[in-house]
């Protein structure tokens, strides 16, 4: 159970500091406003959540990892709890960005999350077929 809670913390960690290096990374070169200051560009609310998206994938793979045998329930997890996040981040901040984007990225939580433990299990069972 520890390992389960400690992979579930790990993905959101590493998918927080892969969007949090991206954000401070786009709002230093002048491409994303700074923090704080409202979000409305399209084009640019599209690139944050393409680049999270990625991260979900990324921050579920590395929950796998270490969920082991718990993978799925991990994943699910993190993808769940994702969508919440989304919608209660979309809810408690308006006005920084319209609702479509929060509502974007909870429908893509899951996906993204399953996307990520299903790589884990490619690797897994090639890993297998190996030995």
């Amino acid at each position: 159970m520890i390992r389960l809670v400690l992979s579930i913390l790990a993905g959101f960690i590493v998918t927080a500091i892969l969007s949090t290096a991206t954000d401070f990374a786009f709002e230093s070169a002048g491409i994303l406003p700074p923090y704080g200051k409202p979000l409305m560009d399209t084009g640019l609310l599209l690139l944050a959540t393409s680049y999270r998206a990625i991260y979900q994938v990324i921050g579920s793979y590395v929950a796998s990892l270490i969920a082991r045998e718990r993978a799925n329930t991990a994943v699910w997890t993190l993808g769940i709890l994702g969508a919440a996040i989304w919608i209660v981040g979309g809810l408690t901040m308006k006005g920084y960005a319209p609702l479509w984007y929060s509502l974007v990225g909870a429908v893509l939580s899951l996906p993204t999350t399953l996307l990520g433990g299903k790589l884990y299990a490619m690797k897994m069972g090639k890993a297998a077929a190996s030995k």
